[in-house]
């Protein structure tokens, strides 16, 4: 049975080795400190500005009160794909202002009960499908992706989604070639039921190679009197 000496000695090698695990963090520590004041360093971890824990809200509608408030919040950050116009991508302030501006019935943006969500299936070119892409860059480090989503959707829909992790140099021009040609660094599937409406959904991406990325998220169908709009979506990168 160890000495209660040799007990010390090896609660003193996990503290020197604690402050360094926590430098390596990037969190300031040194080998001199005591224990009560390393210990709860652990905490500051993940908002260590160089921590390996990234994580950040590409949209967040749920606390809006109108639908001016989403297009004043996201009109020039979110891009919008038809397939069956341009072929190109559009910022939402331009598609909405194109269909007929805010106030419109089929204005991209949900209403009270899908929380001013950007609304993306509310037509009847069932043929078609729509895409979102986010115009904030997911900078992220070697490791681990999850992405969340959190949708309003009509009950008998079930919508089979592709998010698309885009390498891009961050121009529309190059954005609108990759999303066009499917030039996608990685591709992940989810079905999104009718069942989950206003429901977190998290996606598991796995491990994602150090990069500047973007988020395209493609598949949605149109369809009549029907809704899906999307609320919020953030990532966490570890």
């Amino acid at each position: 049975m160890p000495s209660i000496s040799e007990y010390l000695t090896e609660l003193n090698r996990q503290r020197i080795q604690l402050a360094k695990n926590l430098t390596s963090m990037g969190v300031p520590a040194n080998v001199t400190e005591k224990l009560n004041t390393l210990v709860p360093k652990i905490l500051q971890i993940k908002q260590s500005g160089n921590s390996t824990v990234k994580e950040d809200v590409l949209l967040d509608t749920n606390s809006f009160t109108s639908k001016q408030e989403t297009v004043s919040a996201y009109g020039e950050s979110v891009y919008i794909y038809e397939s069956t116009s341009a072929e190109t991508l559009q910022k939402l302030s331009d598609v909405i202002e194109k269909w007929g501006g805010v106030s419109n019935s089929n204005n991209f943006v949900g209403d009270v009960s899908a929380k001013y969500g950007i609304a993306v299936s509310n037509w009847s070119e069932t043929s078609s499908d729509t895409g979102i892409l986010f115009a904030s860059p997911l900078k992220l480090n070697t490791g681990k992706l999850l992405i969340t989503i959190n949708a309003s959707l009509s009950s008998w829909m079930n919508q089979q989604l592709h998010l698309n992790l885009i390498k891009s140099d961050g121009t529309v021009s190059d954005l609108s070639t990759k999303v066009a040609d499917g030039d996608f660094a990685y591709t992940f599937d989810l079905v999104f039921a009718g069942s989950t409406s206003l429901k977190d959904q998290i996606i598991n991406c796995g491990n994602i190679t150090a990069g500047t990325y973007y988020l395209y998220i493609s598949g949605t169908e149109k369809a009549d009197n029907s809704n899906f709009s999307y609320n919020k979506v953030e990532y966490l990168n570890y």
